[in-house]
């Protein structure tokens, strides 16, 4: 069984919801308290190991590669002034193998992960999306490593999924169930963004998944849909060979794609925080009062 050494992370979309700032900061490095959304998406992965990582962005997205760049002049003077803890900070940022590829094509998230290929090849891989941030708490299994360990078990790609109801069944690829053994369940068919009376049960993709080194392969020969070509297309035909399985998982995901998310994410995260914990609870209990 091949290991899951790689992992893709699509950076590329516009972030049109969150305009005016990402018209010059690309909506991968909008902040949670101080740390950029992708940032926190890379550091999923040193739970099972994966150092080699694809990021695919837009043209243009220069400040990403600087981020996981090297910052010589930036650590020289921390360690000159004696901020050895600032300067452990600003190094964690490039602890990982990156490269970069663009992708220049308007053409879905399958596009996207074609712009990978030549850096995957048939090997399997880690796909992580950049508007959910996967939090696991002490003593909890992250999200990758839980479907990296299912893949390494199996030799099938395996999917995230989670439980929605009403008109939230609508917002996302939606997976019909069949049998659950230890948390991982049998897929029998996908539908990408159903109506409720369309929906195969109430559980959803999210934005994690890992997946065989064939996936590529099948990419590759299909034909568009809209100008686009739909990851969900190739799941659906996995599940008629019985090779996708989905698993739920372990802590709480936040939706920074969302402006709801992406403010209840700063509020969620600040509350764990060592530094401002106390602050923001004292905060929110006075703001409280006046609601």
């Amino acid at each position: 069984m091949q290991k899951v050494t790689k992992a893709v992370i699509p950076a590329a979309g516009l972030g049109t919801r969150f305009l005016p700032i990402t018209k010059a900061v690309p909506k991968p490095m909008l902040s949670v308290l101080d740390k950029p959304t992708i940032q926190y998406i890379a550091e999923e992965l040193l739970s099972v190991g994966i150092e080699d990582v694809i990021i695919v962005v837009s043209p243009g997205s220069d400040v990403i590669e600087k981020h996981f760049g090297r910052a010589d002049a930036l650590e020289q003077r921390l360690l000159e002034d004696g901020k050895t803890k600032l300067y452990e900070i600003a190094k964690q940022t490039r602890r990982f193998n990156v490269t970069f590829v663009e992708q220049k094509v308007a053409n879905g998230l399958a596009g996207a992960i074609l712009c990978a290929e030549p850096y995957v090849g048939d090997q399997p891989f880690a796909l992580l999306l950049g508007d959910e941030l996967l939090h696991a708490e002490n003593g909890q299994t992250p999200c990758i490593k839980r479907l990296v360990d299912v893949y390494e078990k199996t030799g099938k790609s395996v999917i995230a999924t989670m439980e929605v109801f009403g008109d939230d069944v609508s917002k996302y690829g939606n997976v019909g169930v069949g049998d659950e053994t230890d948390g991982i369940i049998t897929v029998n068919g996908i539908v990408e963004k159903p109506s409720v009376n369309d929906a195969l049960s109430n559980y959803a993709i999210i934005g994690r998944y890992v997946l065989s080194g064939e996936v590529m392969g099948r990419l590759k020969n299909l034909k568009p849909r809209n100008n686009e070509i739909y990851l969900t297309d190739v799941l659906d035909d996995l599940t008629r060979e019985n090779k996708l399985l989905a698993s739920c998982f372990e802590g709480e995901r936040f939706d920074v794609g969302d402006k709801f998310g992406y403010i209840r994410a700063n509020v969620e995260f600040a509350l764990r925080s060592d530094e401002i914990k106390e602050q923001t609870a004292q905060y929110i209990k006075e703001l409280a009062k006046g609601l």
